[in-house]
């Protein structure tokens, strides 16, 4: 039977006012020629007399369309408009052409979308812009598969409304075709499904996640564990899977009640969810997370103690704050159920070193983080001690043959183990942050004792220190230059900073921040020279003042090395740049005449003085007469 929902204004063929053959299009979209008889009466199934004035015949089908012969066209149109148009959801005709232009849109547009018809209509691009951005590809994928196929097309995906609300829409369409099976037009309706998909949503959140913490239950953290594993599996790679359990929880629930300790899990649950990127989590007072990207023990460690941090933040209750701690167990493996059993025995292993508060099921890697940890705890308390010292390194003037400046060295005084070099700190310092309160120290006192030393030599001397990206990185960092110039009153121009390629390399905002520190008169030296694949590169792209040549070229002085010869290109091409070269390691006479010979003009190294506290260095201007080559 023909489907008068399918008829349309333009499927009736408007060339003919009279009854008699017409045009109709069925489900699929197929248009056939139909005859309009006049019976008196009709029974239906039921056998109950049915009042008609037309029935349309096709082939033995017959379908029922109620007319008489005083209802002008017109009006037969104008009816089935309003008809469409009262119907709760967007009735389209777009053309097969590649912009899917718009031919018929109905008003419902409007009350749905906050579009007019006219807009729809008229702008090819509103479509494509109006769809969610992560829905947009598969969206358009589809309609072209209709186009090209000329296949029925159903899809579900969400559109922005003029007010920018989320609407989910049905699309359900089909291409229409004439008698010789050529395609016409698209046509087919958007159903607003907004509150099904929402509905949806609540009941897979009531299913899956926890109520209180909005984390993933138990039965879909397990789910999700499996799936994690099951994607690693080849070639096997380990995943780290946390189980966090809040210290002495219940005290908390005894002493403030269930409320208050709801209010807090569901603090907890929140700031869990900020602190992992990857993972989620079970109800109750223990926590499980698994972290679904590529990790190794360090960076488990680096999560772990990010989660502690925040799950140590006090805790607003309106009566006042509560603190909590938390102990964490850690398992590296690649069966679930076997890393369930092994976290839940670290966790326990966990509480008894609460000053770690974290702890491995595998003893090696277990040992290893306590190490970490304590040694963290001594560093932070170090910061705020004043723990450190500088030593002072001199850099030479090869021509002169007199110290030019210093390149500051920091060193931790440990309580316990004595003088500690920045090797055995610093890339943990970086790890944790330390090294910006650190770094700040280091600026402050370099530019003072650069101060003390002009006024007491009465010449201009150059202080160097080095930066890490993640000093680099920190918002106030500029301000933390110019604030360390401020108070010693020792000149821009003769502070330098000296980063490493690693530091260049480190984000988009490098430039602005060198840019800065430029415009304030700040010398700045690429260290480390030759030793990356982009070295030239950012002689091109940053406003370096010297090169510092790293030590594998000159350590190759003497021995029958390649290393000679790039020695020797990388000297002439700063020559020609224009820039300040300084060559590292020089522990020789042999490496001080030749890097002097292949026009180096400046150099530093234990062949003029080892890194030492400022008052056993020798100031004097005349201190290199025995060094000349």
């Amino acid at each position: 039977m023909l489907s008068v929902e399918t008829v349309a204004p333009r499927a009736l063929d408007p060339g003919r006012r009279n009854w008699g053959d017409r045009q109709l299009c069925n489900p699929s979209g197929r248009a056939h020629e139909v005859r309009v008889d006049r019976p008196t009466t009709l029974r239906g199934e039921t056998g109950v007399q049915l009042d008609a004035d037309d029935v349309l015949v096709d082939g033995g089908n017959h379908a029922r369309f109620p007319a008489r012969d005083d209802t002008p066209f017109e009006e037969i149109v104008r009816r089935y408009r309003t008809l469409v148009e009262q119907l709760p959801l967007i009735i389209y005709v777009d053309a097969l052409d590649a912009a899917s232009s718009n031919i018929f849109t109905s008003r419902q547009i409007e009350p749905i979308l906050g579009y007019t018809v006219e807009e729809w209509a008229t702008d090819e691009t509103l479509f494509v812009r109006a769809l969610h951005p992560e829905d947009r590809e598969r969206v358009l994928a589809a309609h072209a598969q209709t186009h090209q196929t000329h296949e029925p097309l159903s899809i579900e995906y969400r559109l922005m409304a003029r007010d920018g609300r989320t609407v989910w829409v049905r699309d359900e369409g089909v291409v229409v075709e004439d008698e010789d099976g050529n395609p016409l037009y698209l046509q087919g309706y958007l159903l607003d499904v907004t509150r099904e998909r929402e509905a949806q949503i609540q009941l897979r959140q009531m299913a899956l996640y926890d109520p209180l913490t909005g984390l993933a239950n138990r039965a879909f953290f397990h789910e999700q564990l499996q799936h994690t594993v099951a994607r690693r599996h080849d070639p096997p790679l380990e995943t780290a899977l946390l189980f966090v359990d809040l210290n002495d929880f219940k005290n908390v629930n005894d002493r403030w009640g269930h409320d208050v300790g709801d209010s807090v899990l569901a603090a907890l649950g929140a700031r869990i969810r900020q602190a992992v990127r990857a993972g989620d989590a079970a109800a109750g007072d223990e926590f499980a997370i698994v972290l679904g990207a590529d990790v190794d023990p360090a960076e488990a460690v680096n999560t772990v103690e990010r989660l502690l941090q925040r799950i140590g933040e006090p805790i607003e209750l309106g009566r006042g704050q509560l603190a909590v701690t938390a102990s964490i167990g850690i398992s590296l493996g690649t069966d679930a159920e076997t890393m369930l059993k092994e976290a839940d025995a670290a966790m326990y292993r966990a509480k008894t070193q609460r000053d770690v508060g974290y702890a491995f099921f595998d003893a090696v890697l277990d040992s290893s983080a306590v190490q970490r940890s304590r040694r963290i705890s001594e560093l932070r308390e170090a910061v705020e001690r004043g723990e450190f010292t500088l030593d002072y390194q001199p850099v030479v003037d090869l021509e002169a043959s007199e110290i030019t400046g210093y390149e500051a060295l920091i060193r931790w005084q440990h309580p316990d183990e004595g003088q500690l070099g920045p090797l055995e700190f610093i890339p943990l310092a970086e790890e944790t942050g330390l090294i910006v309160p650190l770094g700040e120290w280091v600026l402050n006192e370099a530019c003072t004792r650069g101060a003390a030393l002009r006024l007491e030599q009465g010449r201009e001397v150059q202080m160097a220190v080095n930066v890490s990206a993640r000093q680099l990185q920190h918002p106030d960092f500029v301000a933390h230059v110019r604030r360390a110039l401020d108070c010693s009153g020792f000149p821009a121009e003769q502070l330098t900073l000296e980063l490493t390629e690693s530091v260049l390399a480190s984000g988009e905002h490098v430039e602005r921040e060198l840019s800065a520190l430029k415009a304030m008169g700040i010398m700045l030296a690429l260290d480390d020279f030759g030793t990356g694949y982009a070295s030239l590169s950012y002689l091109q792209r940053f406003p370096v003042d010297i090169v510092k040549i790293d030590r594998s070229f000159t350590a190759a002085i003497g021995a029958a090395s390649d290393d000679l010869v790039l020695l020797k290109g990388i000297i002439d091409l700063g020559n020609a740049l224009g820039l300040n070269l300084v060559a590292e390691g020089i522990e020789t006479s042999e490496q001080h005449r030749v890097v002097h010979d292949l026009g180096c003009g400046g150099a530093q190294g234990f062949y003029f003085g080892r890194p030492a506290p400022i008052a056993a260095v020798d100031l004097s201007r005349g201190d290199l007469v025995d060094a000349t080559p």
